[in-house]
């Protein structure tokens, strides 16, 4: 009977790896350059972030249209219910008549309208300049927002999809550990029905595998959730998770050669970096407050004065047109640049220290995580080589307990203390996928997918 159970639990562990091979086989395969590639695609941030500066882009355009040529067409109706009067000396219509006397006269008709075209071209606006450059520097600002977006994105898709990696291997052994408590149990239980052990035994053989079974549950449905949020960072639909496959990745672990200079092109950096030369050119659009501008206006028209509301009345149509160059510049207009030229610059002060803390920040972050990483890593190696040892161990112990060598309690113990190990082991893969990927970020060195 012992051997016929042996025979079931094998082909049980059998059958469930077909499964899983037949399931691969028909599912979608997955790797992180295509997870990333999902998610820079379909996330609507980024998408918001890239319109971002699509909208800058047309205020550049909008901006360079100011040096354009203004032409508009002008048209002006008056109606004058009292005529206004002047005065001349009245020696200007007769010389024979004393200077000192004035003659009133009234000035203009009734009826007053002009019709004409008025062009204005700007030859100098230093302003249309300065504001053309922000809206340019404006341009890489979201160009920058979006890439810290993107590398942001990444690292969370990455730790997503390595994660569910750790469980899908934590499915395989809770399928091991399954299969060896059952082995166990069956055992015992053949003990337990010769009258050789004692029912508590068999009791702890039952907790000891419900406990193995509950965790191979708790992995599948540990795995289904990972692949769940890994879809849903990746904007796909989440009730797919059930059938996709993820490819193994093996990571780099080279991440002791730290190169500064990609810490200094870093988006965070770049984008301070950019604010300041916002702030610069600020600087000369206050400036250019006092600057002169200089049109070049052109009108071409006519006038007519009517004392009745006639358009089309003779000779009452007057032409009039002018050209000539006009020079405006600014005195006093109510501001004080000078202070709002040193707020700018305590401004630009306060950018110039927050990238020394954030480089140094990061150079601090990226040592961090190699000694995190490194230690981690010898842990592994630590905890790996105990649990082959354990392996070792539980197989012998069942051995020497089917000739009641040993006590159940020894085998148990065994049981749960290679359980363990594969938990501690799942626990430090983990710290080592947050450590890598902490470094690659930290670095510079986090791969981007456009």
């Amino acid at each position: 009977m012992m051997k016929n159970n042996s025979m079931n639990i094998g082909f049980i562990g059998c059958l469930i790896l077909f499964c899983l091979f037949k399931m691969n086989a028909q599912s979608p395969v997955w790797t992180l350059s295509k997870a990333i590639e999902e998610a820079q695609k379909n996330r609507k941030l980024l998408a918001s972030l890239a319109t971002e500066s699509k909208i800058n882009q047309l205020k550049t355009k909008e901006l360079n249209a100011k040096y354009l040529p203004r032409v508009s067409l002008n048209y002006n109706y008056q109606y004058n219910p009292i005529i206004a009067t002047s005065v001349l000396p009245a020696n200007a219509f007769n010389s024979g008549v004393s200077s000192d006397v004035m003659i009133p006269i009234k000035l203009g008709a009734n009826y007053t309208q002009n019709a004409g075209v008025l062009l204005q071209q700007p030859l100098l606006d230093i302003s249309i300049s300065k504001l053309i450059t922000e809206s340019k520097l404006q341009e890489k600002l979201a160009n920058l927002n979006e890439k810290e977006a993107r590398i942001e994105l990444t690292y969370e898709v990455s730790k997503a999809y390595f994660n569910t990696l750790v469980g899908q291997q934590q499915v395989k052994e809770a399928i091991g550990d399954t299969a060896r408590t059952a082995l166990s149990m069956n055992t015992i239980n053949q003990k337990y029905s010769n009258k050789r052990v004692l029912k508590v035994d068999a009791n702890d053989a039952k907790v000891t595998h419900n406990n193995a079974v509950q965790k191979y549950h708790n992995a599948v449905n540990n795995v289904l959730v990972l692949k769940q949020y890994l879809l849903y960072i990746t904007g796909n639909e989440s009730l797919l998770a059930a059938s996709i496959v993820l490819e193994k990745y093996n990571m780099d672990g080279n991440i002791t050669d730290l190169d500064e200079d990609l810490i200094h092109t870093l988006p965070q950096i770049e984008i301070l970096k950019t604010q300041n030369e916002i702030l610069e050119n600020k600087k000369k659009l206050e400036r250019a407050k006092h600057s002169p501008m200089i049109n070049i206006n052109g009108y071409l028209g006519a006038d007519q004065f009517t004392a009745n509301m006639n358009p089309f009345q003779q000779d009452s149509w007057y032409g009039n047109s002018y050209i000539g160059v006009s020079l405006k510049l600014p005195l006093f207009f109510g501001e004080n640049t000078a202070k709002r030229i040193e707020q700018l610059k305590f401004e630009q002060e306060q950018n110039d220290n927050q990238i020394i803390e954030d480089i140094n920040k990061n150079k601090y972050n990226a040592l961090n995580a190699t000694i995190a990483y490194n230690n981690v890593l010898q842990q592994l190696k630590t905890v790996y080589e105990n649990t082959r040892l354990t392996q070792e161990i539980v197989m012998v112990y069942q051995e020497r307990y089917k000739f009641d060598q040993i006590s159940f309690n020894e085998l148990n113990d065994k049981e749960i203390q290679l359980q363990n190990l594969e938990l501690v082991y799942n626990e430090l893969q983990q710290q080592l996928i947050v450590s890598w990927l902490d470094w690659k970020k930290a670095a510079g060195k986090l791969v981007l997918q456009y």
